[in-house]
């Protein structure tokens, strides 16, 4: 027990300094995230070197704990391989995240870097996870065991990813994860294990004293994918009964970041959108467009948190794996009951199937679904003019996509002509940003057939519609355009409607 507080207060106290240090240093090294108006909107830059801090705070620490306590170093040598592989990953991953937090990444790198790292773990290190058990059935993966493991490394580094988007969040969802992950160690026998776990709740405390708002270190992506990296390999060495349960346990304490990513990916899929693309819809954006303040949005997410966590905990003090299932479950249904968040995504789901079972059912000749994904301002009557235009340029499908993270505004609509099956020689797309107050609004999609028209005269045509739609868009926003060019953010309980501002121009 002794060691396990020295491991945690080393970690806290180099964390402190490591952090400072860096912090100091930030803008000389380039690691500055600048506000950028649309997706960014903190005041200032701030340093991003939260994840390098971490990876030194850990590394340092792991040397002076095993310096300081001669019963420590013999556990790294009885295990040395495996913790070799798992330095060399993480080297890779901080690495890639770095330079991701300075240069920006395209999405494809980053991800055949995550691949990489992976590998070296499942290959190098033998971090597979040969089965899951699920209330007392087995399930064994044979070959699929590699593919499998490593589909469960990229998805945990993504979901710690994509949580990473408000002061505090992160680094809280770590606490509380690694600090049940050392409880689970100590309860199976795996002190080594559980002592890195502690040194990692030791410099995520350091790193929450410069996180907590207002931020002055940001995580990034160098720490984000880290963390990740970290709570999916010590998973899987969380063994109890073998293999089988090892994962389940852990994947509740997941169980946020993971709802998180099928949120986003349901909802820009659906919606047509890149999954790289942004938006302003995951789970700390819906808490605080409730109205909660930053404080009261991390103690909902901490409460949660640590639901999941006393899942996870007791499903291994009672050898029970349908405890974390069961916590699990219960987590999600109380995001999706209470309203707290999925609530666009459910309804996302339900309009796309509602509108292939309705044109299915009524034989109808086309195929429309809408749904509003955030805000109130009344896109319907730009939806009116783009359909004014349908006929006249022999359309086969329009599609309007909001998203407009800087006022919260989400919507999207599509129509699509039933059985169209577009012909390579004779049909044509068009996709175009709209534009207003300087700031990207959404995309506009559209299908059409050449017919025997000019193509030129169609695209003038589309060229006037375009216009007119984004004067349209533009008169929508303008509300909120003020409040922000301003600097008089928009109360989240305030949503300009500008219902006669929306009347199609002349």
């Amino acid at each position: 027990m002794m060691t396990t507080f020295i491991a945690f207060g080393i970690a806290l106290f180099l964390g402190l300094a490591v952090l400072a240090l860096l912090r100091a240093n930030a803008a000389k090294l380039g690691f500055l995230d600048n506000p950028d108006g649309r997706r960014k909107l903190h005041a200032k830059p701030v340093a991003v070197v939260g994840g390098l801090g971490l990876f030194l705070t850990v590394l340092s620490s792991t040397a002076l704990l095993a310096w300081l306590d001669p019963s420590v170093a013999p556990l790294f040598v009885a295990d040395g391989q495996r913790f070799a592989w798992l330095g060399v990953a993480s080297i890779l991953i901080v690495s890639l995240g770095a330079i991701d937090d300075r240069f920006n990444l395209r999405a494809r790198f980053k991800l055949l870097g995550q691949i990489a790292a992976s590998l070296v773990l499942v290959l190098g290190g033998n971090y597979v996870i040969p089965s899951v058990s699920l209330l007392g059935h087995s399930f064994e993966f044979g070959a699929f065991a590699m593919p499998i493991t490593v589909l469960w490394f990229l998805a945990a580094m993504n979901a710690m990813n994509l949580l990473d988007g408000m002061d505090g969040q992160l680094g809280t969802l770590g606490l509380i994860m690694f600090s049940a992950l050392g409880i689970l160690f100590f309860l199976i026998g795996n002190t080594l294990s559980g002592y890195m776990a502690f040194i990692f709740v030791g410099s995520l405390l350091a790193f929450l004293t410069m996180n907590y708002p207002p931020a002055t270190v940001y995580m990034g992506d160098a720490g984000s994918m880290f963390l990740g990296l970290i709570i999916a390999a010590l998973a899987i060495q969380t063994s109890v009964k073998g293999a089988a349960v090892s994962i389940l346990a852990p994947m509740t304490l997941l169980v946020l970041p993971f709802i998180d990513t099928v949120a986003a990916i349901l909802r820009r899929k659906l919606t047509g959108r890149s999954l790289a693309m942004s938006d302003r819809a995951h789970l700390h954006h819906i808490l605080l467009k409730r109205g909660l303040s930053i404080p009261q949005a991390l103690l909902v997410v901490a409460g949660f948190a640590i639901i999941a966590a006393v899942g996870a905990v007791a499903s291994v003090v009672y050898l029970q794996d349908w405890i974390a299932v069961a916590t699990a479950v219960s987590v999600v249904a109380g995001l999706l009951l209470t309203g707290l968040f999925g609530r666009a995504e459910t309804k996302l789901l339900q309009s796309r199937v509602g509108a292939i079972l309705n044109s299915a059912m009524t034989r109808s000749d086309s195929m429309e679904m809408e749904v509003r994904l955030q805000g109130s301002i009344r896109w319907e009557h730009v939806w009116d003019e783009l359909t004014k235009q349908a006929v006249v340029l022999n359309l086969t499908g329009i599609q309007l996509d909001v998203n407009a993270p800087i006022w919260h505004e989400g919507y999207h609509r599509r129509w699509l002509a039933r059985g169209t099956k577009p012909d390579p020689i004779k049909s044509w797309r068009v996709e175009l940003p709209l534009l207003g107050h300087g700031q990207v609004l959404g995309r506009l999609l559209v299908f059409g057939d050449r017919g025997v028209e000019c193509i030129g005269d169609k695209l003038l045509a589309l060229s006037e519609m375009t216009r007119r739609v984004e004067l349209l868009a533009a008169e929508a926003t303008l509300e909120m355009a003020e409040a922000s060019s301003g600097r008089t953010p928009v109360p989240p309980g305030k949503q300009a409607t500008a219902t006669t501002r929306l009347d199609p121009v002349t």
